[in-house]
């Protein structure tokens, strides 16, 4: 479905009322872009310990009444259904300048925790790095910057934005630049601070380097165009390949990425926008478990590619990335309106909505009714359903679940091998919920363990108490969605 064709009309009466929640299917052929209906751009992707996909995005202001988020994080485990979790940090690091925010984080998983990469603002644009014991946080930054813009030789030409860093034998190398060059830098063996001669890698006019190496060659996605125009953005991914990480990288027409002064653009296309979504670009690719690679990244929605404030509402998107003849290929080479498969996955059981949900007077306040489907993708499953929301203030609260027994934080579920079984629930959230957008998020796992499947609903709470599921607009629009 189009972004403009995802309103749901509600029906209300006195104290009751009917939320149609979309819900992603257990077919194959199921979800549409965009995956995550928020303003996430700029994606970085990794696979956590616990098995979910983990996505960190450039900060911005969503519009939904809750205020700047500084790098925010979503969770998934099918790479379709994706959670707000929170944002990475409360506030940028002390020698950033007043008033910074960050953008395009680059994160890893090491040996010893996680490290994450990102550019500050201002007309003096700096790297940065921070670290954490997991892929969930609690993050630090570390006390200086690793480079900024105006740093003595031999880093007097970078362009000090957009990192990727590459682990290779020799060590850490970073790539960054926006625009005025791409330059490859190699790194101490800590990644804590750049250590030998830049090299250029890709000319001017390109930005948000990243690398993929496949088939024994080394792939760099760049983007080119303004990312935030408006309806008039050119932003599109531009593709080169060469033998090694420090090029020199080519196009399959042969031309260099790094450009003699007035020559065209070089790079092949490999995404652009077309008439329902402007300005895709700013990739990351995650790998599912059928070894097949998508690419993440964002997009705008046409018609609706800003928000009242002035930003680029910036979706998160996800397509299948091919390798066609040694060379990588995104469908048709613009945004998917479905997709005939998704990724492959390998998940103990799928979670999915069944019906509609409710929300209505119970004997003791407010109670909301829905219902969930467990099904068994092999063998027989027992677990526990927790149910969790996030609404405007960011803070995420568990949401009691109403048994005979008393409100509980979770219940027992079991499904046969090969089987699926409905669980209705009926949960207790604070009452009245605050006007604004709400995630709520139903998740599954072992008794008394880490989630293992999520289904998340986004739910609008008006002035009035009455709810309803999205439009195409920012703050009336799942956090995390289906696309369904």
């Amino acid at each position: 479905m189009k972004p403009a064709a995802a309103a749901r009309a509600l029906v209300s009466a006195a104290l009751v009322v009917v939320v149609p929640i979309a819900s992603a299917t257990l077919a194959a052929t199921a979800a549409a872009n965009p995956v995550i209906s928020s303003v996430a751009p700029d994606p970085s992707v990794q696979r956590g310990a616990d098995g979910a996909f983990h996505v960190h995005a450039t900060s911005d202001d969503w519009g939904d009444g809750a205020g700047r988020r500084l790098i925010p994080h979503f969770r998934s485990f099918d790479l379709v259904e994706w959670e707000y979790v929170g944002d990475a940090f409360a506030a940028p690091p002390a020698w950033a300048p007043s008033g910074s925010f960050l953008w395009a984080p680059d994160v890893h998983l090491t040996a010893t925790g996680a490290v994450m990469y990102y550019t500050t603002g201002g007309p003096a644009p700096c790297i940065g790095r921070a670290t954490a014991p997991d892929i969930g946080g609690p993050w630090a930054h570390d006390p200086a910057p690793i480079v900024c813009h105006g740093a003595p030789e031999p880093y007097q030409d970078l362009d000090p934005m957009d990192p990727e860093v590459v682990v290779t034998d020799a060590g850490p190398v970073m790539l960054m630049g926006n625009f005025e060059g791409i330059h490859a830098v190699p790194m101490n063996a800590t990644g804590t601070a750049l250590d030998g001669d830049p090299v250029l890698v890709a000319g001017t006019g390109v930005e948000a380097p990243a690398v993929v190496t496949r088939q024994g060659r080394t792939h760099l996605f760049t983007s080119a165009g303004l990312c935030c125009d408006g309806e008039a953005s050119q932003y599109r991914v531009l593709g080169g390949r060469a033998d090694g990480l420090f090029g020199p990288y080519e196009d399959r027409a042969g031309r260099p990425l790094v450009q003699a002064p007035g020559e065209p653009l070089p790079g092949d296309v490999i995404l652009r926008g077309d008439a329902d979504w402007v300005g895709p670009g700013h990739v990351d690719v995650a790998t599912d478990d059928a070894g097949r690679d998508w690419m993440l990244y964002h997009a705008a929605p046409r018609g609706s590619a800003v928000l009242p404030s002035g930003v680029q509402r910036r979706y998160m998107m996800l397509d299948r990335l091919d390798w066609v003849g040694g060379w990588p290929v995104v469908g048709d080479g613009t945004p998917s309106e479905s997709r005939p498969t998704d990724p492959v996955v390998a998940l103990p059981v799928r979670l999915t909505a069944v019906g509609e949900a409710s929300l209505r007077q119970g004997d003791d306040g407010e109670v909301l009714d829905l219902s969930v489907r467990v099904a068994s993708t092999g063998s027989a499953y027992s677990g526990e359903v927790r149910v969790t929301i996030t609404g405007p203030d960011k803070r995420r609260l568990e949401l009691p679940i109403v048994t005979d027994a008393g409100d509980l934080p979770a219940v027992p579920v079991s499904v046969g091998a090969g089987a699926s079984v409905d669980r209705p629930l009926t949960l207790r959230p604070a009452a009245p919920l605050a006007p604004g957008r709400h995630e709520l998020v139903v998740s599954i796992g072992a008794v008394g363990g880490a989630a293992q499947e999520l289904a998340v609903f986004g739910l609008e709470v008006a002035p009035d108490g009455s709810l309803s599921l999205g439009s195409g607009a920012l703050g009336s629009v799942p956090i995390g969605s289906s696309g369904s």
